[in-house]
Order: structure tokens, then sequence, then C-alpha cells
């Protein structure tokens, strides 16, 4: 069963067509690459999905449930987490309270609540425990008491992705984890990608330039061009598609 289907997606921003009758669907537990050219529509899919833009057509449907009537602040109350290409930490938090704030949605505080401190304590340590098990799955228990800022950028996107995992996602969206990595940084983040997988039972949907990791990890990939899609099929199959081959490959990987 699918637990997210794309069907038709057309988004238009004045005369500009970023994405024109998008389909595509993601089976449970499957890891997906959204893979092509820089303009081809790929973060601007990731931001449909999540409540960023509006579409001007079609549908969304995750976990049988349409998705677009859903606000923006209750996806991830629905287990749709996302990282981002650019990062989207607070450098003068501490890393671990980086790490809390992905489970905000998941408080049982309201205003009462919080003002008289009913329970806090208690959701507070929880929290901060939730927080050091994530650090520890991607390996950063080490700085979880360090400042966030001044760290390597490897390191940095490691942090997004716990913050992510804390949150108990369902369905996983990764924009672009592997930029500005190393070589052994992006093997290891491939192997990271597929155990957290295995282990928390994992849909993911990775836009991400580094080929040779999506096609290393992803078992279903979806490309782009000028917003329509050229090519879907196994890692395989899209290695030695013609038009993949044409438009974004450059003759091969």
């Amino acid at each position: 069963m699918a637990l997210l289907e794309v069907k038709d997606i057309t988004v238009r921003f004045g005369g500009i067509v970023a994405l024109d009758g998008l389909s595509f669907d993601i089976e449970k537990g499957q890891i997906a690459g959204l893979i092509g050219p820089n303009g081809a529509g790929k973060t601007t899919m990731f931001n449909v999905v999540s409540r960023i833009y509006d579409p001007t057509e079609g549908s969304v449907t995750y976990d049988g449930e349409n998705l677009l009537a859903i606000a923006p602040h209750g996806i991830c109350r629905k287990g749709v987490y996302r990282t981002f290409q650019n990062l989207a930490l607070w450098p003068g938090m501490s890393v671990i309270e980086n790490v809390m704030v992905g489970k905000h949605s998941k408080s049982k505080q309201n205003f009462l609540t919080s003002a008289f401190r009913v329970g806090l304590g208690k959701e507070e340590k929880d929290l901060r425990e939730a927080a050091y098990a994530a650090l520890n799955e991607v390996g950063l228990t080490d700085v979880a008491f360090h400042p966030a800022q001044g760290l390597p950028y490897g390191t940095m996107k490691r942090i997004e992705l716990a913050r992510a995992l804390i949150g108990e996602p369902q369905l996983l969206m990764l924009d672009e984890p592997a930029s500005g990595l190393t070589h052994s940084e992006v093997d290891d983040l491939g192997e990271l990608l597929k155990t957290l997988r295995d282990r928390h039972n994992l849909t993911m949907l990775l836009v991400e330039h580094h080929m040779a990791m999506v096609m290393g990890v992803s078992d279903n990939v979806v490309v782009l061009d000028f917003g329509k899609k050229i090519a879907e099929g196994t890692p395989k199959e899209i290695q030695e598609n013609p038009a993949v081959i044409e438009a974004y490959l450059g003759g091969g990987i």
C-alpha cells in the first residue's frame, strides 16, 4: 500500500510552471529518490508535501488521508517530518536543545499547565532523554551539550536528522542531506539512512544531487526535468534510461 500518493500536481508561480502534472507513489518502508537538474521542481514538490505551497492543481494523499486538507502546523502530528537544504538550527542553543524542538508537536502542555508548571518537569526530563537517544542513533552524544554554533557542517546535518527522528516520523523527507559532506561522510550517511529506515520502519523521500548515494540507498527513483516526470523506476532502470542520461546524468553515473 502506498503511504504517499502524488497525483497530477501542478504548481504555477505567475507564468512559471514549477511542476507540471507530476504523479508518483511511495510504498510504505521505501526509500524513494527524487532527482533532477537545478530548477527541475524537486524542492517545490517537497514544499507541497510539507504544506508550504498549495498546488494549483492535483492531489496528495498520505496514509489514506487528503494531505492538502491538513494545516501546515498539523502535518508533524500526522508523522510527516523534513530536513532542509539549508541548515535550520538555532546556533545559540545546545545540540540537545535543538533536537528537543523536534518533538514540540507531541507535547501534552497547554497554556494553563505551562503557566502553572503542571507536569512540566517530568515532560522536560522525558524529552531530554528522547533527544539524547536520537543523538545516540546518529552518533553525536559526545556533542550533545555543546552549542550548535561552530560545529562541522556534517555534524550539523546529523543534528537535523536527529531532530526529525525524535518526532517519531512515518514519512521523513530529506532535502539534500549529503550536500557539503566529504566522500566518506556521504558513504556513512547512506548506511545510516538504510539502518534508520529498517530500525524505525520509516518511509523516506530523498532529494539529493549525490547520485552514487541516491542509487545506493533508493528502492525507487523519480526523475524530474523542467517540472515534469521524465522517468521512474529502480536505480538500475534509471541509470540505463536514455532520457535521464540526456537530461541529467550527462552520459552516465
